[in-house]
């Protein structure tokens, strides 16, 4: 399909998300993304060699940040993504977004062409979260994120609801988290998914300021929403403690009960609007695994999470990894 607003890149940070990586590749190319660049920190599962294999095929661009520092490794990767890949400032358009995180385009026919065609001229839209829940699943029930998982947040809510952007990355000089930082532009704008403008206060704050929520009026999921799946199983959920959070640097972010899972966890109305991806994303899905290396890591990256799950996720580390941690640093991180 033409692209009616130009070339359009899908940036993300990830470690050890292999399992899960090529259902994310496949649905962003789907929906109009020509390219992602991927940014791995330290992979053990082989999520990094099947981006080399994605990068051998001409799908998606890929760097290593093997920064074993303190502090946040998802920010320095969006650092060097920002100085080191022409990709970004060649293309129209910006996303960034987690392996856990879907562009659900609700209008038109679910491209991201269709919301584009809604908003006024800006140089970023900001497309606010909706929290996905387990759907009942305590393990891992194997297929596709987007298909197990239709289970959500009934409304909008100011405290649990952020936003991720989409945005010009040749505008702005630094890449966040949830939105652009520093724009080059004084009078740069802003709209949400009604197409309505809204402020741009928090781009000219300083990088490590990311956690802007959205006013309650600009708040909504009209037109597109990110699909976070923050949980997905719960033992998909335990098994971030052993990865390690990207952004957060206190403890408890990951344990069950948490401020994070709590908020995380929504399974209050059904929401299947994503599967009318679904048959284009299992089509694209094939094409991808019918490459045999790539069908054989994405196998591999299988096992090594039900071989160490198993390994890890013993009862009493479940009990460890449970215990009430809201009253430890961190604890309340809603990234």
């Amino acid at each position: 399909m033409e692209s009616r607003h130009g070339s359009k890149i899908v940036l993300s940070c990830m470690r050890n998300e292999g399992m899960f990586l090529l259902e994310w590749i496949a649905y962003y190319r789907v929906i109009g993304f020509e390219k992602a660049v991927v940014v791995t920190n330290n992979c053990t599962d082989g999520t990094d060699l099947m981006l080399d294999r994605l990068e051998q095929m001409g799908y998606v661009r890929h760097l290593r940040n093997d920064w074993r520092g303190a502090g946040r490794p998802q920010m320095e990767s969006l650092r060097m993504a920002r100085e080191d890949i022409d990709d970004l400032v060649l293309a129209e358009w910006c996303l960034h977004v987690d392996s856990d995180e879907f562009l659900d385009v609700t209008c038109g026919d679910g491209h991201v062409d269709d919301l584009l065609d809604l908003i006024p001229p800006t140089e970023a839209v900001a497309i606010a979260w909706r929290p996905f829940g387990n759907n009942g699943h305590k393990t891992w029930p194997g297929g596709l994120v987007t298909e197990n998982f239709t289970r959500a947040r009934a409304e909008t809510a100011w405290n649990s609801c952020l936003h991720k952007a989409l945005f010009k990355a040749r505008k702005f000089n630094t890449i966040s988290i949830h939105m652009p930082k520093h724009p080059s532009h004084p009078k740069v704008r802003n709209h949400n998914t009604r197409g309505h403008a809204i402020t741009t206060d928090s781009m000219f704050k300083p990088a490590h300021e990311r956690h802007r929520k959205m006013d309650r009026a600009e708040l909504t999921w009209d037109n597109a929403q990110i699909n976070h799946y923050a949980v997905r199983s719960d033992d998909t959920f335990l098994m971030k403690n052993d990865r390690g959070a990207a952004n957060t640097l206190g403890l408890g972010k990951y344990f069950m009960d948490s401020v994070f899972y709590t908020r995380s966890n929504r399974n209050d109305v059904e929401d299947a609007s994503i599967l009318r991806i679904l048959p284009k994303l299992k089509d694209e899905l094939e094409e991808l695994r019918e490459d045999l290396i790539l069908h054989h890591l994405e196998q591999a990256a299988l096992h090594w999470f039900y071989e160490r799950r198993d390994r890890i996720l013993t009862p009493e580390k479940i009990a460890e990894w449970t215990t009430d941690p809201a009253d430890l640093p961190g604890a309340e991180a809603a990234e």
